[in-house]
């Protein structure tokens, strides 16, 4: 039997098993779950209709907010989704909430993860950007999950992953 590579190594920990190799289907235990102002009302919106309008988060601790790609315009729909990430940090009470015009407001979502301390070696991260694994520096991150995927991790802590080849 073959050694693992690194990222099977944090997969099959987060997985609870000795072992993964490619092409296992595995849950995961997630460290970290990011997500934005376009993503993150499909993400709540899911977690609201398949976990009830009184869901609470898994842990607070473990969800980051942050709006980025619809905060320099005019558009009231647009808008709208930051508006809905800030009701959801407030209902949640999400200590992670980096809000526009505000002093803790961080800027680019995956470059805001590593400098607030977000990505730590050896953790899962999910991230809805699909740039979020270039500024992970040290996690195993998944950027660009589907909603429903989101939205489970954010109720349960776990994530439906396939552990891929290092050669694809």
């Amino acid at each position: 039997m073959s050694a693992m590579t690194l990222t099977e190594q944090i997969l099959a920990r987060h997985a609870g098993r000795d072992r993964v190799a490619p092409g296992d289907n595995i849950w995961c235990d997630v460290d970290v779950l990011m997500t934005h102002d376009v993503c993150g009302p499909g993400t709540i919106g899911i977690f609201k209709q398949h976990f009830g309008k009184s869901a609470k988060v898994w842990d607070r601790e473990k969800v980051v907010l942050i709006p980025d790609h619809y905060i320099f315009t005019a558009d009231r729909m647009a808008n709208r989704n930051v508006d809905v990430l800030r009701e959801f940090a407030a209902e949640q009470q999400l200590p992670y909430f980096y809000d526009v015009g505000t002093p803790r407001y961080k800027g680019v979502c995956h470059i805001a993860l590593p400098e607030e301390g977000h990505t730590r070696p050896g953790e899962v991260l999910l991230g809805t950007d699909s740039h979020t694994c270039t500024g992970s520096q040290g996690p195993l991150t998944t950027p660009g999950r589907r909603s429903t995927t989101r939205a489970s991790s954010v109720s349960a802590a776990i994530a439906p992953s396939c552990v891929t080849s290092s050669e694809t």
